[in-house]
């Protein structure tokens, strides 16, 4: 099995097909790189396809400070992408990425072409970030016994009611893998990260062509949230009416678009 080795960690990876450009995927929280199977098996036949497990997730390093891991997540990424696979690449990141795509951006100002934020919270707004830090504490302040069960009824609520079985299976089965407590503290931590490293220092380049899609049951609900705060004249789509995993439960329309602006010049 890969793992590329960086600051004494261990990021596990997967990579799929062959092709000029490679094609990153980063997923949400509780999430690991098979959430996205669906866009594998799309688009494997004309990219190289890399797939990772965030450091606190599947495969990879678990010994991790939740409260930085966003960027130590980035840095391992960016240095994978640039001394081992080594060529153009277009991100597409979920959720939980909304903290690490800006930073692999800041980061690479040359292999770097497109970023595609799914789903992603925009935290430059200090009311977003004090909601996002009460709500993972509140999870934090249950028991050992209470935690699980709590966070799996929030996370199905995520999903939406038009999802098939097997999608809420994919959904769920990295979920259930996850150490609940470690992914809260890494969530309560947003205001101490997002000070240090700020969501609207993220450079806005001209080259690296930015779009995002949101859930209107989702981030779409509330614009506060939205990236296109900071990335203007991004291309944006809504996906009204369905929740916060649409790129599996709605992967044929997810997969459409996503080829579309992947395929622009």
């Amino acid at each position: 099995m890969p793992f590329h080795s960086f600051n004494n960690s261990e990021l596990f990876y997967k990579t799929f097909g062959q092709g000029d450009t490679a094609l990153l995927f980063i997923h949400g929280l509780f999430g690991e790189s098979g959430s996205w199977k669906y866009q594998i098996d799309k688009f494997s036949d004309k990219y190289e396809v890399v797939a990772v497990d965030l450091f606190g997730h599947g495969l990879s390093s678990k010994d991790i400070d939740p409260v930085f891991v966003p960027r130590l997540d980035a840095e391992a990424i960016y240095d994978l992408m640039k001394n081992r696979i080594s060529k153009p690449y277009y991100a597409i990141g979920h959720s939980f990425a909304s903290a690490i795509l800006p930073e692999i951006i800041k980061l690479d100002n040359t292999l770097l072409r497109k970023a595609v934020f799914v789903d992603c919270t925009y935290q430059g707004d200090r009311e977003v970030v004090a909601m996002r830090a009460k709500f993972a504490e509140n999870m934090l302040g249950l028991d050992d016994k209470a935690i699980k069960p709590e966070a799996e009824y929030w996370y199905k609520s995520l999903i939406g009611d038009k999802a098939a079985p097997e999608d809420i299976e994919l959904i769920l089965s990295s979920f259930r893998k996850g150490d609940c407590r470690w992914m809260f503290q890494s969530v309560a931590g947003c205001r101490p990260f997002n000070e240090k490293y700020p969501p609207d220092k993220t450079p806005i380049r001209d080259y690296q062509k930015i779009m995002i899609m949101e859930a209107g049951t989702g981030i779409g609900l509330d614009f506060r949230k939205s990236w296109v705060n900071h990335f203007k004249s991004a291309e944006y789509y809504l996906f009204e009416r369905t929740g916060h995993f649409f790129f599996i439960t709605e992967h044929e329309r997810f997969n459409t678009i996503l080829a579309e602006f992947l395929e622009e010049k």
